[in-house]
Protein backbone atom coordinates (compact mmCIF):
# COMPACT_ATOMS: atom_id res chain seq x y z
CA UNK A 1 0.00 0.00 0.00
CA UNK A 2 1.34 3.37 -0.66
CA UNK A 3 1.17 6.17 1.94
CA UNK A 4 -0.99 9.08 0.79
CA UNK A 5 0.98 11.29 3.24
CA UNK A 6 4.35 10.92 2.26
CA UNK A 7 4.75 8.05 -0.32
CA UNK A 8 5.74 5.17 1.31
CA UNK A 9 5.04 1.69 0.09
CA UNK A 10 3.90 -0.53 3.08
CA UNK A 11 2.71 -4.11 3.18
CA UNK A 12 -0.78 -4.88 1.75
CA UNK A 13 -1.59 -5.68 5.78
CA UNK A 14 -0.60 -2.76 7.43
CA UNK A 15 -2.95 -0.33 9.37
CA UNK A 16 -0.41 2.48 9.64
CA UNK A 17 2.56 3.53 7.22
CA UNK A 18 6.11 2.73 8.55
CA UNK A 19 7.75 5.53 7.94
CA UNK A 20 5.51 8.74 9.12
CA UNK A 21 2.55 6.94 11.35
CA UNK A 22 -0.27 8.20 8.86
CA UNK A 23 -3.13 5.51 8.76
CA UNK A 24 -3.37 3.48 5.83
CA UNK A 25 -6.57 3.27 3.90
CA UNK A 26 -7.97 -0.43 2.75
CA UNK A 27 -7.40 -1.47 -0.38
CA UNK A 28 -10.29 -2.67 -2.27
CA UNK A 29 -10.29 -6.45 -3.11
CA UNK A 30 -8.99 -7.83 -6.72
CA UNK A 31 -11.89 -9.70 -9.01
CA UNK A 32 -12.69 -13.03 -7.20
CA UNK A 33 -10.44 -12.29 -4.01
CA UNK A 34 -11.97 -12.24 -0.88
CA UNK A 35 -9.77 -10.29 2.27
CA UNK A 36 -10.62 -9.99 5.03
CA UNK A 37 -11.03 -6.79 6.53
CA UNK A 38 -9.73 -5.59 9.91
CA UNK A 39 -12.14 -5.70 12.44
CA UNK A 40 -13.71 -2.73 14.25
CA UNK A 41 -11.78 -0.36 16.47
CA UNK A 42 -12.05 -1.34 20.46
CA UNK A 43 -10.61 1.84 21.88
CA UNK A 44 -11.28 5.31 19.82
CA UNK A 45 -7.33 5.40 18.68
CA UNK A 46 -6.63 1.17 19.01
CA UNK A 47 -7.41 -0.81 15.59
CA UNK A 48 -8.29 -5.02 16.00
CA UNK A 49 -6.20 -6.09 12.63
CA UNK A 50 -7.81 -9.72 11.11
CA UNK A 51 -4.49 -11.18 12.58
CA UNK A 52 -5.30 -10.83 15.98
CA UNK A 53 -3.04 -7.92 16.68
CA UNK A 54 -4.04 -4.65 18.18
CA UNK A 55 -2.20 -1.54 16.96
CA UNK A 56 -2.08 1.99 17.68
CA UNK A 57 0.53 5.27 16.85
CA UNK A 58 0.97 7.46 19.95
CA UNK A 59 2.52 11.22 19.14
CA UNK A 60 4.92 12.78 22.18
CA UNK A 61 5.20 16.68 22.54
CA UNK A 62 8.90 15.97 23.01
CA UNK A 63 8.90 19.55 24.93
CA UNK A 64 6.16 19.37 27.03
CA UNK A 65 6.89 15.45 28.25
CA UNK A 66 9.85 14.69 29.67
CA UNK A 67 9.78 11.12 29.73
CA UNK A 68 12.22 10.32 27.21
CA UNK A 69 15.25 12.57 28.78
CA UNK A 70 13.98 11.22 32.30
CA UNK A 71 14.79 8.12 30.87
CA UNK A 72 17.63 8.28 29.03
CA UNK A 73 19.66 10.20 31.37
CA UNK A 74 18.59 7.84 34.58
CA UNK A 75 20.13 4.65 32.06
CA UNK A 76 23.70 6.55 31.39
CA UNK A 77 23.40 6.90 35.11
CA UNK A 78 22.96 3.58 36.12
CA UNK A 79 25.45 2.19 33.45
CA UNK A 80 28.42 4.78 35.24
CA UNK A 81 27.83 2.41 38.46
CA UNK A 82 29.66 0.02 36.91
CA UNK A 83 33.06 2.06 37.07
CA UNK A 84 32.10 3.82 40.10
CA UNK A 85 31.99 0.36 42.03
CA UNK A 86 35.29 -0.56 40.89
CA UNK A 87 37.28 2.39 42.10
CA UNK A 88 35.14 1.92 45.58
CA UNK A 89 36.69 -1.96 45.53
CA UNK A 90 40.48 -0.26 44.33
CA UNK A 91 40.50 2.82 46.76
CA UNK A 92 39.55 0.16 50.04
CA UNK A 93 43.12 -0.22 51.02
CA UNK A 94 43.14 3.53 51.66
CA UNK A 95 40.04 3.34 54.16
CA UNK A 96 36.52 2.95 53.78
CA UNK A 97 36.72 6.97 53.48
CA UNK A 98 38.76 7.30 50.93
CA UNK A 99 36.60 4.29 48.94
CA UNK A 100 33.54 6.38 49.22
CA UNK A 101 34.99 9.73 48.37
CA UNK A 102 36.45 7.92 45.13
CA UNK A 103 33.05 6.35 44.15
CA UNK A 104 30.99 9.84 44.44
CA UNK A 105 33.83 11.50 42.25
CA UNK A 106 33.34 9.19 39.62
CA UNK A 107 29.34 9.60 40.18
CA UNK A 108 29.58 13.06 40.05
CA UNK A 109 31.88 13.39 37.02
CA UNK A 110 29.56 11.05 35.17
CA UNK A 111 26.35 13.18 36.00
CA UNK A 112 28.16 16.12 34.77
CA UNK A 113 29.25 14.96 31.44
CA UNK A 114 26.16 13.24 30.97
CA UNK A 115 23.73 16.37 31.77
CA UNK A 116 25.97 18.60 29.80
CA UNK A 117 25.47 16.65 26.57
CA UNK A 118 21.93 15.71 27.27
CA UNK A 119 20.83 19.49 27.42
CA UNK A 120 22.90 20.06 23.95
CA UNK A 121 21.38 16.94 22.63
CA UNK A 122 17.92 16.10 23.35
CA UNK A 123 16.76 20.51 21.81
CA UNK A 124 18.79 18.91 18.65
CA UNK A 125 16.94 16.11 18.06
CA UNK A 126 13.56 17.98 19.41
CA UNK A 127 13.95 20.82 16.36
CA UNK A 128 15.06 17.78 13.54
CA UNK A 129 11.53 15.81 14.61
CA UNK A 130 10.00 18.48 14.94
CA UNK A 131 8.97 18.69 18.65
CA UNK A 132 7.31 14.95 17.92
CA UNK A 133 8.70 11.81 19.17
CA UNK A 134 6.37 9.21 16.81
CA UNK A 135 6.02 5.76 17.89
CA UNK A 136 3.41 2.82 16.71
CA UNK A 137 2.97 0.02 18.54
CA UNK A 138 1.67 -3.78 17.78
CA UNK A 139 0.15 -5.95 20.61
CA UNK A 140 -1.10 -9.83 20.66
CA UNK A 141 -1.62 -11.98 23.61
CA UNK A 142 1.90 -12.48 23.94
CA UNK A 143 3.70 -9.55 23.38
CA UNK A 144 3.63 -6.23 22.49
CA UNK A 145 6.49 -4.10 20.21
CA UNK A 146 7.58 -0.55 20.02
CA UNK A 147 8.64 0.40 16.90
CA UNK A 148 10.31 3.81 15.84
CA UNK A 149 9.18 5.25 12.62
CA UNK A 150 12.20 5.05 9.47
CA UNK A 151 12.45 8.61 9.20
CA UNK A 152 12.52 9.59 13.00
CA UNK A 153 14.74 6.63 13.76
CA UNK A 154 17.40 7.97 11.58
CA UNK A 155 17.18 11.02 12.98
CA UNK A 156 17.23 9.92 16.68
CA UNK A 157 20.91 8.48 15.92
CA UNK A 158 22.37 11.51 16.47
CA UNK A 159 21.09 10.95 20.36
CA UNK A 160 22.39 8.01 20.04
CA UNK A 161 26.02 9.27 18.73
CA UNK A 162 25.82 11.71 22.16
CA UNK A 163 25.29 8.97 24.27
CA UNK A 164 28.12 6.79 23.05
CA UNK A 165 30.06 10.03 23.26
CA UNK A 166 29.16 10.47 26.85
CA UNK A 167 30.52 6.47 27.95
CA UNK A 168 34.00 7.62 26.10
CA UNK A 169 34.61 10.82 27.67
CA UNK A 170 33.91 9.33 31.08
CA UNK A 171 35.98 6.33 30.50
CA UNK A 172 32.53 4.50 30.99
CA UNK A 173 32.71 1.20 28.09
CA UNK A 174 29.17 0.35 29.23
CA UNK A 175 27.73 3.29 28.45
CA UNK A 176 29.46 4.04 25.32
CA UNK A 177 28.24 0.32 24.26
CA UNK A 178 24.68 1.32 25.53
CA UNK A 179 24.34 4.01 23.08
CA UNK A 180 25.46 2.16 20.24
CA UNK A 181 23.29 -0.45 20.89
CA UNK A 182 20.77 1.63 21.01
CA UNK A 183 21.22 3.20 17.79
CA UNK A 184 21.10 0.16 16.25
CA UNK A 185 17.55 -0.85 17.67
CA UNK A 186 13.99 0.57 15.31
CA UNK A 187 12.06 -1.86 18.20
CA UNK A 188 11.99 -3.18 21.34
CA UNK A 189 9.37 -6.60 21.80
CA UNK A 190 8.78 -6.90 25.63
CA UNK A 191 7.15 -10.56 26.23
CA UNK A 192 4.31 -10.75 28.45
CA UNK A 193 5.64 -13.70 30.37
CA UNK A 194 9.10 -12.19 31.35
CA UNK A 195 7.90 -8.74 32.68
CA UNK A 196 8.68 -8.68 35.98
CA UNK A 197 7.17 -5.42 37.07
CA UNK A 198 4.90 -2.56 35.40
CA UNK A 199 5.35 1.07 36.21
CA UNK A 200 1.72 3.13 35.03
CA UNK A 201 2.25 6.25 34.91
CA UNK A 202 -0.88 8.06 33.48
CA UNK A 203 0.10 11.66 33.74
CA UNK A 204 3.10 10.88 31.16
CA UNK A 205 0.87 8.55 29.06
CA UNK A 206 3.28 5.69 30.00
CA UNK A 207 3.31 2.16 30.65
CA UNK A 208 7.26 0.79 31.90
CA UNK A 209 7.63 -2.96 31.07
CA UNK A 210 10.76 -4.32 33.08
CA UNK A 211 11.87 -7.77 32.27
CA UNK A 212 15.62 -8.52 33.57
CA UNK A 213 17.74 -7.42 30.96
CA UNK A 214 15.50 -4.75 28.87
CA UNK A 215 13.24 -2.60 29.57
CA UNK A 216 10.31 -0.93 26.99
CA UNK A 217 8.30 1.90 27.19
CA UNK A 218 4.78 1.57 26.12
CA UNK A 219 3.16 5.07 25.03
CA UNK A 220 -0.89 5.87 24.72
CA UNK A 221 -3.41 8.92 24.52
CA UNK A 222 -5.50 9.92 27.31
CA UNK A 223 -8.79 8.29 25.52
CA UNK A 224 -6.85 4.93 25.40
CA UNK A 225 -4.27 5.01 28.73
CA UNK A 226 -6.75 3.09 30.58
CA UNK A 227 -7.50 0.82 27.63
CA UNK A 228 -4.00 -0.13 27.11
CA UNK A 229 -2.88 -0.36 30.54
CA UNK A 230 -5.76 -3.09 31.48
CA UNK A 231 -4.83 -5.14 28.82
CA UNK A 232 -1.33 -5.17 29.58
CA UNK A 233 -1.56 -5.77 33.03
CA UNK A 234 -3.94 -8.67 32.83
CA UNK A 235 -1.06 -10.49 30.09
CA UNK A 236 1.51 -9.66 32.49
CA UNK A 237 0.83 -12.51 35.03
CA UNK A 238 3.52 -12.47 36.89
CA UNK A 239 4.42 -8.90 37.20
CA UNK A 240 4.24 -6.64 40.03
CA UNK A 241 2.15 -3.02 39.34
CA UNK A 242 3.29 0.09 40.63
CA UNK A 243 1.14 3.68 39.68
CA UNK A 244 2.79 6.78 39.78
Amino acid sequence: MICKKCGQVSPQDSQFCEMCGAALGIELPKKDVVVEQPKQQISPGVVMGADGVMRWVYEMNMWKNPTLIITIWKVLLLAALVPALLVFFLNLGDGIGSAFLAFFKVIAIVAGIVTVLMLLAYPLVAIMNGGKYCVMFEMDDKSVKHIQMQKQFKKNLILAMIVSLAGMMSGNAQTAGAGLLAGSKQSTLSRFEKVKSITVNEKRHVIYLNENLTKNQIYADTVDFAFISKAIISRCKKAKVTYK
